[in-house]
């Protein structure tokens, strides 16, 4: 009896399995097709397809991931949350045809708690999604992490996490940006031009960076340099959003004469 019964679970578990991979060759495409609709802005549009998704298979957890991706999109992290505590709760049914799915997943929700001004909560949860070795991008989670840092005013641990990221992927133009402000909050003045620099030469067009670079120019007294990078804000700035800031710092050190 004990064998029969060993091996009715087994052919459960077999027959669950089964009709989870039939059930993802609906849910998958209606994923993708959400997540179109979210690079779109459209955020009716995917969460129609999410539903289609949802209801055809309810334990995909790149579904609840969708969800969550949609609310955080529609600044609503707190209605998010239970869907990416869903996305980690199924996310090892898709097992290694999404490798790392719960760190993402664990780097999401923390990412909802930071907007929620949840820090502490947060930064748990960035730490677990790094404890994935098949996590593929750990480099945004120490980003997030040093968000966080900076937030609450841990400028030494803002500043590890950037270069442990920066480490992972040099051509992390954010996290360079990043890493050139904490040093110059820190009053390392040469290390900040170094790293905004290195996001200057990744991106010339990054519009952060340069107002970034133009703050730590003025700061040490080179108003020339200064003023260059204000002036490539006014070309670069499309939108008009720093426009007016960067004209107003050209006023303030005498770069409209």
């Amino acid at each position: 009896m004990k064998k029969i019964f060993i091996i009715f679970i087994i052919l459960a578990i077999a027959g669950c399995a089964g009709n989870f991979a039939k059930q993802r060759k609906i849910s998958g495409p209606s994923y993708q097709l959400a997540m179109g609709r979210l690079a779109e802005n459209d955020m009716q549009g995917a969460l129609v397809e999410l539903g289609k998704a949802q209801r055809a298979n309810p334990t995909d957890p790149e579904v609840y991931y969708g969800y969550a991706l949609t609310y955080r999109q529609w600044d609503k992290p707190a209605e998010a949350i239970p869907y990416v505590d869903k996305a980690i709760e199924y996310a090892n049914n898709l097992k290694y045809d999404h490798p790392g799915m719960k760190s993402e997943a664990y780097n999401l929700k923390g990412d909802l708690l930071a907007k929620l001004n949840k820090n502490e909560e947060a930064l748990k949860y960035f730490k677990k999604a790094l404890d994935d070795d098949l996590y593929k991008t750990p480099e945004n989670t120490l980003y997030n992490m040093s968000l966080v840092y900076i937030t609450m005013g841990n400028l030494t641990e803002a500043k590890n996490s950037l270069s442990k990221a920066v480490g992972i992927r040099p051509d992390f133009t954010p996290a360079w940006d990043a890493l050139g402000v904490v040093y110059s909050k820190t009053g390392d003045n040469v290390s900040a031009i170094n790293a905004l620099n290195r996001a200057l030469e990744l991106y010339p067009d990054y519009i952060e960076a340069h107002w970034d670079i133009a703050q730590v120019y003025i700061e040490t007294g080179n108003t020339e340099e200064a003023k260059k990078h204000l002036l490539d804000i006014i070309r670069l700035d499309k939108t008009g959003g720093f426009t007016a800031r960067a004209t107003e710092k050209l006023a303030e050190i005498g770069g409209l004469q």
